[in-house]
């Protein structure tokens, strides 16, 4: 298998098949791409929908479930363990970055010009088609500054929702990953830092979509909190 693209989902039911509809009509319909679905125990339809979806369209997928919600987290680890590809990636299901910026993601690293290809809303190429919310744009900014402060990253952006690992940069990144919800991104990419894996942030179009899953205070306050377990998990070792 070539590649394998891992599309965590909850409550997704409104969109799920928008996403499917565009990944079909892409380079991920080809035979030789894994596409992995994981719902994150929604309890609006969203797995049904997903598969229903799959097969209107024609798209090759496997959809796996989560039997209650523990976070995005834990969803792109569950398809990542299961993946694949030599190439193991995620996306968002809003899909905020087009499948032809997913491609180019996983072709870097395809291409053996990185072991980690991370998309990114703050390099100077980047396209923002549709702005954050001020107030989700300042804390993503606070939390960009703790993570320089507390030495996990000296990457602009670590929140972008998609990303792609060579297998092996995969497997040492999501083995042993314990953060389940939405700051899994900041230790996997800590993970792969400290390996000494090369990390590059490939700029993109993003678009931001509304009815986002992250709470910019509830969730912003739970991502400092375990951002600094990170820090304390990785000293341990």
């Amino acid at each position: 298998m070539e590649w394998t693209l891992v599309v965590p989902m909850w409550q997704e039911a409104s969109r799920i098949e928008t996403t499917v509809a565009r990944l079909a009509d892409s380079k991920f319909a080809h035979p030789d791409i894994e596409v992995i679905f994981v719902d994150d125990g929604s309890d609006d339809g969203t797995a049904q929908i997903c598969e229903q979806s799959c097969a209107r369209y024609e798209l090759s997928a496997i959809v796996r479930r989560l039997s209650v919600n523990r976070g995005k987290g834990a969803a792109v680890r569950r398809g990542v363990l299961a993946a694949r590809g030599r190439v193991v990636g995620f996306s968002d299901a809003d899909l905020s970055c087009g499948p032809d910026d997913i491609e180019e993601v996983f072709a870097i690293v395809g291409h053996g010009d990185a072991d980690v290809a991370v998309a990114s809303r703050t390099t100077h190429d980047t396209t923002i088609a549709q702005h954050q919310p001020w107030a989700r744009r300042f804390a993503g900014a606070a939390f960009n500054l703790e993570l320089r402060a507390l030495g996990l990253t000296d990457l602009m952006d670590t929140q972008c929702g998609l990303k792609a690992f060579t297998a092996s940069a995969a497997r040492l990144a999501f083995e042993p990953m314990v953060t389940e919800r939405f700051a899994f991104d900041v230790e996997v990419l800590a993970r792969c830092r400290a390996r000494s894996l090369r990390i590059v942030e490939v700029p993109v179009t993003w678009t931001h979509v509304e009815a986002s899953r992250v709470a910019p205070v509830r969730d912003g306050l739970q991502m400092a909190v375990d951002a600094a377990r990170i820090k304390w998990a990785l000293r341990q070792k």
